[in-house]
């Protein structure tokens, strides 16, 4: 327990220290998206590649992909059905969806690094492969029908597959399979890349973190599907496959995290309310700060 203490104690100093300096005006809010852009280009691509590449990959980890893209699935329809109660504006309801369905596997990530080390990342990194699918595929979609007409569906497309943390994770499983070993040189490169991953990811998102009040009822609808129906399926589905020890836990946290950045992001793409997606992404980031830490402590 002080070991678990000791590594996510400086995640959370971390993050708050992001909050601080943007209230100091070191930073300003739009920062946010300099740092995110690292992680997403350079820290993800070069974690993924080391840990994925040299796991010892077993065909029973090559569900996961697969039960993140059901568990997304079974909590759009469930959101879809509980949609009308709240009645919300079309631009509303589209964040509405993208809030409750997108898993941040960026803020999770570090949490994983710090309990479960490379291992453990190459596990939470398939999992949010089937993450990462659904969210430029259906999801999106999603974000365009509730929002601005003639969005560029082939400029999606082309993007999400050439994204590099999706081309990363597939040179890693070619290298896996054929049993083919990087030169110690890209893997001291990479090493040093996926070393920023957790400061870059806690600072980003404690500089973009805006936590206003709006629409209580819808934000709280969003916290519950997202993080507690998340939570409730991942134990229900570990339960029924009999996985059990750190591949339960990591499925457990990547299906319970927080609202993916990607909320805001698609939001301000396809002119969705982006006040009602930045409150939705800081709330449920709150509550992730408080959570995992819990989790852990009871996991490990």
């Amino acid at each position: 327990m002080p070991d678990l203490i000791t590594a996510i104690l400086p995640l959370v100093f971390t993050f708050a220290l992001g909050v601080v300096l943007r209230a100091w005006r070191v930073f300003a809010a739009q920062d946010a998206d300099i740092l995110l852009k690292l992680f997403f280009y350079l820290c993800l691509p070069a974690l993924i590649l080391i840990s994925v590449s040299t796991m010892h990959l077993r065909p029973s980890l090559l569900f996961l992909p697969g039960l993140s893209a059901a568990i997304i699935l079974i909590t759009f329809v469930i959101g879809k059905g509980i949609a009308p109660i709240l009645d919300l504006p079309r631009t509303t309801l589209g964040v509405f969806y993208i809030g409750i369905l997108v898993m941040n596997g960026g803020f999770t990530f570090p949490y994983v690094l710090s309990a479960y080390g490379a291992e453990g990342m190459a596990i939470a990194s398939l999992f949010d492969f089937g993450t990462g699918l659904m969210v430029f595929t259906f999801v999106y979609y999603l974000a365009c029908r509730h929002g601005q007409s003639g969005s560029n569906h082939r400029q999606l497309l082309t993007k999400f597959l050439l994204s590099p943390p999706l081309l990363s994770l597939i040179v890693a499983l070619t290298l896996n399979v054929t049993h083919t070993a990087l030169p110690s040189l890209i893997i001291n490169w990479f090493t040093l890349l996926s070393n920023m991953t957790t400061p870059v990811v806690m600072l980003a998102l404690g500089i973009a973190f805006r936590p206003h009040l709006v629409r209580l009822g819808s934000l709280a609808s969003v916290i519950v599907l997202r993080m507690g129906l998340g939570f409730v399926l991942a134990q229900l589905c570990v339960h029924l496959m009999g996985i059990d020890g750190m591949m339960r836990h990591i499925v457990v946290m990547m299906a319970s995290a927080p609202s993916g950045v990607n909320t805001l992001a698609f939001a301000t793409m396809e002119g969705l309310d982006k006040e009602f997606a930045a409150a939705v992404v800081s709330y449920t980031t709150l509550i992730g700060m408080i959570w995992f830490p819990f989790y852990l402590s009871l996991a490990v």
